[in-house]
């Protein structure tokens, strides 16, 4: 006893010691406590009683003894439903049911032991109040049937923060704003692994199957410091129990029985039709969710239970390209005949100038001065460029209604209403589960969650309107591992260890690198080589296009900046360690964080 005493003190020496560097960050653990009071029908403490705590998920049980003020304490419980047991020589067995263990919440379960005679032997079953009077940790908890059963409207298990009225939307959409503050200083954890993206604040992409959670705990107020930032969110994904059970389900949300969105109405109201749309869009979408989980014990292996889910998310729906500065197809063909066609609107002021040295029929010519084209005689074109056009520009015919100038009443050399059309859109998201949790001995317990997902989409052009250019692509890769190592040194000293990582790789790119965007447009590979000599030979393999642009009277073809290649890279490594020591009257709980965060 006395080496045992010595060594916790030196772990505690410890911890407090690197518990002050600045590596350490509070988090803290996931686990539960559930304390109690035994005393006797007159209210007298009752010493040395035996309180069995029994997990109705797993059928496993933790026992311990009163202390000499008839107090007991049990540390380091999963969340889940748990039964108590009292007993003590010549008293009735009581027993307190409805126990529900939430995150790291500390319950409070008091029990009366009654006098039994000898042919008596009852158990007095009571509820237990499900209140936490440790301490002032306000706290909320979603659980795992409250995920399943409510209405929602996408799978994201974080929209369900909305549900807490200290939490609201943030600028963008997966932002969050807590008590008033920004994402910046809230504190994601998925079983003990900390989530939160090492750029913007907010809750990085990997996330559990909703099938998989087992509870969503949100710490707004008043809460420990052994948890860090403004809010804690906290998810907890199932445990096997000592029964199979599973789940599946199929989701379907489609446009043909979904009633209008308020920006449809608002854009049905300001509709103006135009040569490529005569009425407003029909709006379109298919979403698919399907999946299912199974968990249970695992067939020869004692005291080993696993929870696996998976759940695919499938979108459909088109993208809306819009522009109203693109020029008449006419002129990708070097005609620009349609500028003077019409004396009333002509403008021929719009003409382009033929450049110096170049010798031209004037027929080709306005008013066959030699000065300004009217049309570019097809020799004069240049291959590439007619490529570049036929390639990436949006395929219109030329004849579309040219635009006229309100104010001048001249033609303006644009696409009459501007240009407009629909490419196909969407994303799919993966998403797996499996935890595996294992009792050596009643003492010794572990958990190892893993949670994989991958999010490809393409919801975005890479530069409007050039269709051709297509939808950036995104893809979201995210591995997580989390795990845990609860010791039950004495009844009264309990260590919990926790290590875990979490790889966030997002790839925004462009359909194209560059080297194969030159050869679209007729480069052969001595050009290429030219061109690499100027911008450098490694930027051949990156993806992007060359920009170009024609003036301020029309659009360019812009690089697409972030569009064509972005890469984002986060590298979370977590260890932690709590220890739980209740001397006498005294709970002390005691721990540190070690979390190292890269973003790039």
């Amino acid at each position: 006893m006395k080496q045992l005493n010595c060594s916790a003190m030196l772990l505690t020496v410890l911890l407090a010691i690197f518990g002050g560097t600045n590596l350490a960050f509070a988090q803290g653990t996931d686990l539960g406590t559930i304390a109690g009071l035994v005393t006797d029908g007159t209210g007298a403490v009752v010493p040395n009683a035996t309180v069995v705590i029994l997990d109705l998920a797993t059928n496993t049980q933790r026992e311990t003894k009163t202390n000499a003020q008839g107090e007991y304490r049990v540390f380091g419980l999963s969340a889940g439903r748990y039964q108590v047991s009292v007993s003590a020589p010549g008293m009735r067995t009581t027993q307190i049911s409805g126990i529900d263990v939430k995150g790291s919440d500390s319950l409070t379960a008091n029990a009366v032991l009654k006098l039994a005679t000898a042919s008596e032997s009852v158990e007095v079953t009571s509820e237990a109040p499900l209140v936490n009077t440790s301490d002032q940790t306000i706290s909320d908890t979603i659980s795992s049937r409250e995920i399943i059963d409510l209405p929602r409207d996408s799978r994201d298990v974080y929209s369900f923060l909305f549900l807490n009225p200290n939490i609201t939307q943030g600028v963008d959409a997966g932002e969050f704003k807590f008590i008033g503050f920004q994402s910046y200083g809230a504190n994601f954890t998925i079983d003990g692994q900390r989530s939160t993206n090492t750029i913007f604040g907010s809750p990085t992409s990997s996330e559990p199957p909703l099938e998989a959670v087992g509870e969503l705990n949100v710490l707004s107020n008043d809460f420990s410091a052994e948890y860090a930032g403004i809010s804690n969110i906290r998810i907890t994904t199932k445990r096997g129990e000592a029964q199979f059970h599973g789940s599946a389900f199929y989701n379907n949300k489609n446009s043909a029985l979904a009633a209008l969105q308020i920006q449809d109405k608002e854009g049905m109201a300001k509709f103006v039709p135009n040569q490529f749309v005569s009425h407003y869009p029909t709006p379109y979408f298919n979403y698919n969710d399907l999946g299912g989980s199974l968990g249970g014990p695992i067939p020869g292996l004692k005291k080993t239970w696993f929870f696996a889910a998976y759940e695919r998310n499938y979108a459909r729906s088109p993208i809306n390209i819009f522009n109203n500065q693109l020029p008449h197809p006419s002129f990708w063909r070097g005609d620009f005949s349609g500028l003077i066609s019409d004396p009333a609107t002509a403008n021929p002021g719009l003409l382009p100038d033929v450049p110096a040295g170049v010798r031209v029929d004037p027929s080709f010519t306005y008013q066959g001065m030699g000065r300004q084209f009217v049309s570019i005689p097809p020799e004069l074109l240049n291959s590439n460029v007619q490529k570049l056009i036929s390639t990436y520009f949006p395929k219109i015919s030329t004849g579309v209604q040219m635009g006229v100038n309100s104010a001048s009443g001249r033609v303006d050399g644009k696409i009459a209403g501007g240009f407009e059309t629909l490419i196909p859109g969407g994303s799919t998201r993966d998403l797996g589960t499996l935890r595996v949790d294992h009792d050596f001995t009643d003492k010794d317990r572990v958990y190892v969650v893993y949670n994989a997902q991958a999010d490809l989409g393409a919801t975005s052009p890479v530069v409007a309107p050039f269709t051709g250019l297509g939808l950036a692509q995104n893809d979201v890769r995210d591995n997580t591992i989390s795990g845990s190592y609860v010791r039950t040194i004495h009844n009264n000293l309990i260590n919990e260890a926790r290590a875990g990582f979490n790889r966030e790789n997002s790839f925004r790119h462009s359909n194209t690198t560059l080297a194969g965007f030159l050869s679209s447009i007729g480069f052969d590979a001595s050009a290429i080589d030219a061109y690499a000599a100027v911008v450098g030979q490694s930027q051949l393999a990156t993806h992007g296009h060359t920009g170009i642009t024609y003036g301020r009277t029309f659009v360019g073809l812009g690089t697409g900046g972030r569009n064509t290649e972005r890469q984002l890279s986060q590298y979370l490594t977590t260890f932690g360690d709590t220890l739980t020591w209740v001397i006498k009257n005294h709970n002390l709980k005691m721990g540190a964080d070690f979390v190292r965060n890269v973003g790039q």
